[in-house]
């Protein structure tokens, strides 16, 4: 019998990219074969990927500009070159903000919606009708910075060969945990052959110098021994010399991302000091604006090794130190971002960094530590107040004002004081709309409104809240999460259709992120959509396959549409996720139970229950399970046991009322049946057939022919029959 495998990437591994390229294709765009040189030095975040947009892009803006248009965020994020061709129709205050009105970065998952969006655009170009297949090489991949490593290892899972086929080339090993599993799962792996790894010299005896040259001229990329041999053997002012010369060359060519990666590399190894210092600070400064945060990091910690706490280094040494603990608590490391501030406290005076330091610190307490401490972000956020007071100027001492009890607001609201935030929010609205223009710090402003409407939502003052988001999206109307949240709250007001638009248009302007989709879907399923919310739960998992309230909700959709064996798949891949997912475990105990396998249907429940002792929905279908395999007893005494957890809901007095009746212990099985009703049951049909049954059983012939007169008011009864030869009257009304 034959095995057919899936076809699979290339993976090309060899100590050098001479040995490599024997097994590498010739770049050739116009046969759709694109060769790229990944290796970060050259262009720091998205050397790769930028390159590939610099290359492709104006082919397809002058075919088929309305791909252009509709991914030009992610174009422009991965190449900023392209502003020259590219039209910019998307700007939002985040992106346009001067320096000193920067109040507000982009997530941490920015960087993998835009790969998702630029995936999004090769599956629509790779179309017949369009380019076809493309065949993409990267050298060096595995010199790649963090950006690409995330590009390389997402275009391995989520594209086909067929359609473009992705070919990585590497040394031997790896270092980058990500790009090294997805190349080991997604991609066949080819070893070079061994071939002399020197530069094929003209005479027997190469120039060391030109050796030289060679290796700073490829931006430190060369892996040939003659050219680095050459180069470390040359004097120092040689090097330095060498360098600067490069740098000039290259900040000549005022490329923006050159500046990420190139330049500020040789201006390291230069002869000023003064111009490596400003070159990471560019760096630096433009990597933190656009989420790029590794790389920020490594910006700010370059630049501290050339600074120091002196009085003439403080400004630029606290840049290089804020900005890379802004990239630390965006990264999630928040003790090594306390450290630094702990260090910035101990080595000045200045009230100034000691004031941002404490605000700093306060949010990691708050919003980035996972043993989160309110109390203690409460102590810094009054130290930062208490500082702003020696600020001179009033209208930027009133702004830090403003500023810091936004930041105490969400530490009042994480403490349960929802008004006290609120009240901290209006007041700082007030105070700016007093002392700004009408054009200054709007970026913050609408922070503010946003914060506010979200301070709302808490408060159930659901049209207030909406009144602060159809301001914040006036003013900011390319923004897509000031959709995504006003989507959220119409499906909490149950404005189901205005919902789905909002999330809609966010989805139309934005790269994709996995939440949209995922609310979306359920505005979808309530709204009875089924197939389009399976479409929104099928894309959710492709961009993000760990999404486990994803891989739940697909499987209901499939068990609900009977396919349970399309709903074990999801289940089971949620489970490897995480095991003790209580719904999950819930959702396999309906697998089982619809194909009958009721053993392992109630091991399922009971270890749904063990994960998460309240979780109704476990209750109520082990309740049914052993009601149905005629443990009466055990269901009642569940049901007690669930109804303690949840005094108020009807299913669980329906159940047990039904047990009960079985058990013919009809009087509570009648306070039950009372129970539900007035926990607004939707069974009240059957609800007043039972009652009255039972009613009946006690001699109370009265109130059960009056339960059984509303029960045939509800509909068609299947009890027709009984009632009929029971209370006959009732029937001829």
């Amino acid at each position: 019998m034959s095995m057919t495998q899936t076809p699979k990437h290339r993976w090309i591994t060899g100590q050098t990219r001479a040995d490599r390229e024997v097994l590498l294709p010739a770049a050739d765009a116009g046969k759709g074969i694109f060769v790229i040189d990944a290796h970060r030095n050259l262009r720091g975040p998205y050397t790769a990927a930028g390159e590939l947009m610099r290359q492709l892009i104006p082919t397809v803006l002058q075919h088929w500009p309305d791909l252009v248009d509709r991914h030009v965020i992610e174009i422009l994020s991965f190449a900023p070159e392209l502003r020259e061709i590219v039209p910019t129709s998307r700007e939002t205050l985040t992106s346009i903000a001067i320096p000193h009105e920067r109040t507000r970065f982009y997530s941490r998952a920015r960087t993998l919606r835009l790969t998702h969006g630029v995936i999004e655009l090769f599956k629509k170009l790779t179309v017949p009708e369009r380019m076809g297949p493309l065949k993409l090489v990267f050298e060096n991949a595995g010199d790649c910075e963090q950006t690409d490593g995330e590009f390389f290892a997402t275009m391995l899972r989520r594209v086909q060969p067929a359609q473009m086929e992705v070919i990585l080339g590497t040394k031997q090993e790896v270092e980058q945990p990500l790009v090294r599993d997805a190349l080991e799962r997604y991609a066949e792996r080819f070893e070079a052959p061994a071939t002399l790894s020197t530069h094929p010299a003209a005479t027997a005896e190469p120039d060391p110098l030109e050796l030289a040259k060679r290796f700073v001229q490829s931006d430190g990329t060369s892996d040939l021994a003659d050219e680095i041999a050459a180069y470390e053997s040359l004097a120092a002012e040689q090097r330095q010399a060498l360098h600067d010369q490069r740098a000039d060359e290259l900040e000549a060519r005022g490329e923006v991302t050159l500046t990420l990666g190139a330049i500020p590399w040789h201006r390291e190894r230069g002869s000023s000091t003064q111009a490596a210092i400003q070159a990471l600070r560019t760096s630096l400064d433009y990597c933190l604006n656009m989420g790029f945060y590794e790389a920020c990091l490594d910006f700010g910690l370059r630049g501290r090794k050339l600074v120091d706490w002196s009085h003439e280094n403080l400004e630029m040494m606290w840049a290089f130190t804020t900005k890379a603990t802004n990239s630390l608590s965006a990264l999630g490391r928040a003790d090594e971002a306390e450290a630094l501030y702990n260090e910035a406290r101990a080595n000045t005076d200045s009230f100034v960094i000691h004031m941002q330091a404490a605000y700093a610190t306060s949010m990691l307490y708050t919003r980035h530590r996972k043993d989160r401490d309110h109390a203690t972000a409460r102590y810094w956020i009054d130290q930062a107040l208490e500082l702003v007071q020696k600020v001179s100027d009033e209208k930027d001492r009133t702004f830090r004002t403003v500023f810091y009890n936004n930041g105490l607001a969400l530490v009042e609201m994480h403490l349960g004081n929802i008004e006290e935030a609120l009240r901290l929010v209006s007041e700082g609205q007030a105070r700016l709309d007093a002392l700004l223009g009408e054009n200054e710090q709007m970026l913050h402003r609408s922070v503010l409104m946003n914060n506010k409407s979200q301070i709302l939502v808490l408060l159930k003052r659901y049209d207030e809240a909406l009144a602060e988001l159809n301001r914040v999206i006036a003013i900011d109307p390319n923004y897509p999460e000031y959709y995504f949240d006003r989507g959220n709250l119409f499906s909490k007001m149950d404005r189901l259709p205005e919902a789905v638009a909002d999330y809609t248009h966010a989805i139309e302007i934005s790269p994709p992120f996995p939440e949209l989709y995922y609310n979306r879907a359920g505005a979808y399923n309530r709204l009875g959509e089924t197939e389009k919310a399976f479409a929104d739960y099928s894309y959710l998992l492709e961009i993000e396959p760990t999404h486990v309230d994803g891989r739940l909700n697909r499987a209901a959709l499939y068990l609900e549409a009977g396919e349970p064996e399309a709903a074990r798949l999801d289940v089971a891949e949620g489970l490897a996720q995480d095991p003790q997912h209580a719904q999950l475990l819930c959702t396999l105990g309906l697998i089982e139970m619809a194909q009958e396998q009721m053993e392992a249907a109630e091991t399922a429940l009971r270890a749904a229950l063990a994960a998460d002792a309240t979780l109704l929905e476990a209750y109520a279908n082990l309740s049914v399970l052993l009601f149905e395999k005629g443990d009466v007893h055990g269901s009642v005494e569940l049901l007690t046991t669930a109804i303690g957890h949840h005094p108020q809901a009807d299913v669980l007095y329906f159940n047990r009322a039904w047990a009960l009746q079985s058990l013919e212990r009809f009087e509570e099985a009648v306070e039950d049946y009372t129970q539900a009703l007035q926990a607004g049951s939707a069974d009240e049909q059957e609800i007043y057939f039972q009652r009255g049954a039972c009613l009946l059983e006690l001699g109370l012939e009265a109130e059960a022919f009056a339960d059984w007169k509303r029960h045939l008011e509800g509909g068609e009864s299947p009890y027709l029959d009984t009632i009929q030869q029971t209370a006959p009257a009732l029937t001829d009304l």
